[in-house]
């Protein structure tokens, strides 16, 4: 069965190459070069019947679910993946319940809490703070939902991306599901002051933006504003 996989350009990504890895191609990015078309990259094949896990690679770095993809699964290690299924008869089956999530609330911090108002930091110390730590609250969560953060340096390259599932469960479906993501501040920092750029992606699809200042100083406040 032929099966055309899409990628649209959101999102503010400098984006020079995107490859479709998955459980038929050995995962193998060579075999899943996508062609750009307008705004779009694509990518066709053939699939045989069964269960096909992917996911779309960035510059070959950043690994992201396919935001249109009608079924999500997690694997042995837990990772959550894009599937695709084809039956015996070559159809493909469709998953026909609607699931849905709502980020209701965001916040940076120097620390993880889980105070109901947390004071929003935009400038950190590379100095004194030891981590930069973003929090998210969710509602309206059904199903599985992977959660993806990326770190930009300065210069627009990609430091670090760290994704986990998210799922309500019958003790906190009615309650607002709180995560941190966070990336430590080290040594290596110093080399890399200046506005750092955190993009949050759900499924795949590009949701929001924010941007931090990182200085080497010995003295601000604890908001973050020099003094």
């Amino acid at each position: 069965m032929e099966i055309i996989f899409e990628y649209e350009e959101k999102g503010n990504l400098e984006i020079n190459s995107v490859a479709v890895i998955g459980s038929f191609n050995n995962y193998d990015p060579a075999q899943g070069s996508m062609i750009k078309e307008g705004s779009k990259w694509i990518f066709k094949c053939d699939l045989l019947e069964g269960e096909h896990y992917y996911k779309f690679l960035i510059n070959n770095e950043l690994k992201l679910n396919d935001p249109s993809a009608n079924v999500y699964l997690p694997d042995d290690n837990e990772e959550l993946w894009s599937v695709i299924i084809i039956n015996n008869n070559n159809q493909r089956l469709y998953n026909n319940n609607q699931y849905t999530v709502h980020v209701d609330s965001y916040n940076v911090t120097c620390n993880i809490n889980e105070e109901q108002k947390a004071v929003n930091k935009k400038i950190f110390n590379v100095l004194l703070d030891k981590k930069i730590v973003t929090r998210f609250g969710f509602t309206n969560v059904s199903g599985l939902h992977s959660v993806t953060t990326a770190w930009f340096t300065p210069k627009g390259e990609l430091y670090q991306v760290v994704e986990n599932n998210l799922f309500a469960t019958k003790e906190n479906e009615k309650d607002p599901i709180l995560m941190w993501f966070w990336m430590d501040l080290n040594n290596s920092h110093r080399s890399n002051c200046g506005l750092w750029t955190v993009k949050l992606f759900i499924d795949g699809e590009f949701v929001l933006e924010d941007q931090v200042r990182l200085l080497e100083n010995t003295s601000y406040t604890a908001q973050g504003k020099m003094n």
